[in-house]
């Protein structure tokens, strides 16, 4: 059974010929290159995965790596697919070096290229990003249901293996067993091709934000609900404190110390952003500190607010210097409503 399950995880997808391994490749060190990477991209590597994903794939990977001294990186996919376990040990082998992932071409001098196709088993490469970036445009991503070269009854039960190694997979990587369902309503001669919302409903992609969480906690003998959400470059924190039936909120941004000390002192202006629409603003640094790292915007909301923000799905934390660029973070309430609705609502009958 275990012979059987590898050979089909190997054979699941293209077969690939030797001029179309995957190859790996980061762009040449030249100064313009050099300025991108350190300034736009905060240092981060773009190492371009084209190719189809053969069985040494994850190997020539961690050389790749090695040979290069990377240690912090997004892995540009280009590639079809390939074999299913050579696909889920490369996977392994990113998240195990925390490398982000997305889809792009390398183009002339090293340029990425905003397309590209990760499909097949190279959606099993992409899951093990810890942060994965897709934002369809030219670039696709596409999922179909795993088959093997068998067609007797004995294979039945090598699917069902094979299914719940993918799910187990797929789960650890924080991405949500839905995909696996998706994927087999697509032939294995045909595509699914995720929209980018569909992609994040099932958290193949989160685009550099980890779930929100929440959580009720308390300081001293009074309650406070703490919802916090991590991006690739910033911490949204939102923290929601009870006190004489009264709610009140704080909004911070987490950075460094140096960094919301110096925005504090140049604030011109701050405020939420729910949906699009500004509440709960502030002139100057008024209703605002710097404490260690955070930058906290603190405000008392009105029942109107409270409500508003129930029925919101996103929220913004932003802050004006007198720029033409706002400076913040984003949080996502959805997960966190339930919480939110219970803690606002037991507040409001505390006696």
């Amino acid at each position: 059974m275990f012979r059987s399950l590898i050979l089909i995880l190997a054979m699941t997808g293209h077969a690939v010929a030797a001029d179309e391994k995957m190859q790996f490749q980061i762009a040449p060190d030249t100064p313009e290159n050099t300025f991108m990477r350190v300034v736009m991209d905060g240092g981060q590597y773009q190492i371009f995965a084209s190719g189809e994903i053969d069985a040494g794939a994850a190997e020539r990977f961690q050389k790749f790596v090695r040979d290069t001294s990377i240690d912090d990186a997004i892995v540009l996919f280009n590639s079809p697919g390939g074999s299913l376990s050579a696909g889920m040990a490369l996977g392994n082998a990113i998240r195990s070096m925390r490398f982000n992932t997305g889809i792009g071409s390398y183009g002339s001098g090293g340029k990425r290229l905003y397309q590209g196709i990760c499909a097949s088993s190279c959606a099993y490469a992409f899951a093990g990003g810890w942060y994965r970036f897709y934002y369809g445009r030219n670039e696709k991503l596409g999922l179909h249901q795993f088959y093997s070269t068998g067609d007797n009854l004995a294979d039945m039960g090598d699917t069902q293996l094979v299914s719940s190694v993918l799910i187990n997979y797929l789960q650890s990587m924080g991405v949500d067993p839905q995909a696996f369902v998706a994927a087999s309503t697509a032939r294995a001669d045909s595509m699914l091709w995720l929209t980018p919302e569909q992609s994040e409903s099932l958290g193949l992609s989160n685009n550099g934000s980890d779930p929100t969480t929440s959580e009720i906690k308390m300081s001293g003998a009074v309650p406070y609900l703490k919802l916090e959400q991590s991006h690739s470059n910033v911490t949204t924190r939102i923290l929601f404190g009870c006190a004489d039936r009264r709610i009140a909120l704080s909004a911070g941004i987490v950075t460094t110390p140096e960094l919301s000390s110096e925005k504090r002192a140049t604030l011109v202006r701050s405020y939420l952003e729910a949906d699009g629409h500004e509440m709960l603003v502030a002139e100057g640094n008024a209703g605002t500190s710097a404490v260690d790292s955070v930058l906290w915007l603190h405000r008392e909301p009105s029942n109107v607010v409270l409500l508003d923000l129930l029925k919101s799905n996103q929220l913004g934390v932003w802050t004006e210097s007198g720029g033409y660029m706002r400076w913040g973070a984003m949080i996502d309430l959805r997960p966190a409503k339930e919480r939110m609705s219970y803690f606002i609502k037991n507040c409001f009958q505390l006696h």
